[in-house]
């Protein structure tokens, strides 16, 4: 993977327009992998990015659903978190990967499937936490 852009001193103001870009992201590959600390901003982005897609903001963590899927009935989002399970083979005995294929997919602590997902085409974006308030965000691809 090399780096795609670099996103620096990103504020809760500039989400939407980042939300702009990552859903561009959707027009070349499916699978979109945000990585980060708790708190870095995952979630906050996805809610961004559902709302410019489907129309509103209800994203919430599927931290203890493992799957939630936004649709406004001619689109659909399928919004993964992986860190409840302990090893990729959680991944595989709930199904997930069947999700893989031709969704538009965020997924939310994809570190135990990264070597898998080099069967696919997709964007990892890395959020480090600056301060409070500021992110630097990097697209990987």
């Amino acid at each position: 993977m090399q780096l795609l852009e670099n996103f620096k001193n990103i504020t809760i103001t500039n989400l939407p327009q980042l939300a702009e870009n990552i859903i561009q992201l959707f027009d070349k590959r499916n699978i979109i992998c945000l990585q980060g600390e708790i708190g870095a901003g995952k979630t906050t982005l996805t809610k961004q990015i559902v709302k410019k897609i489907i129309g509103n903001d209800k994203a919430i963590s599927p931290t203890f659903s493992i799957l939630n899927i936004y649709t406004n009935g001619k689109e659909s989002i399928y919004h993964l978190d992986l860190y409840r399970l302990n090893d990729k083979k959680e991944f595989f005995d709930l199904g997930l990967y069947e999700y893989l294929a031709d969704n538009k997919i965020l997924i939310e602590w994809p570190e135990l499937i990264l070597d898998y997902l080099e069967n696919y085409d997709f964007y990892l974006v890395k959020f480090s936490i600056i301060s409070e308030t500021q992110r630097n965000i990097e697209i990987w691809g």
